[in-house]
């Protein structure tokens, strides 16, 4: 299985407000959603960013929003990313033990 990233946007605005949206989906090898797949999944953030918040939809969950990492639910999980104020590159990584590692990059734009 792999960690698959997406994000609702190629790039944000450099002003310490713009963020991004990660999906991650933890995919077999046809790409399909392994809907009960449920590993804890680790976020590591490079570059002019910060990770800002992290989710998976579960309303069963009590786990920190703040946190860099997430147990996917139903297969899936959720990423928030928020921009610096100089303009470049983030470069979200999401990775489980045994799992096959994903990543974005984001531009910032000044």
């Amino acid at each position: 299985m792999t960690v698959a990233l997406s994000v609702d946007r190629e790039a944000i605005a450099a002003d310490r407000r713009g963020v991004a949206h990660i999906t991650v989906r933890i995919v077999d090898a046809q790409g399909g959603v392994v809907p009960d797949a449920a590993p804890e999944v680790a976020f590591e953030i490079q570059g002019e960013g910060k990770l800002i918040g992290v989710d998976n939809g579960d309303m069963q969950s009590h786990d920190d929003y703040k946190s860099n990492r997430r147990k996917a639910f139903s297969g899936m999980c959720l990423a928030i990313v928020q921009a610096g104020a100089k303009p470049g590159q983030i470069r979200v990584t999401a990775s489980s033990p045994g799992l096959k590692p994903g990543s974005v990059t984001i531009a910032t734009k000044g």
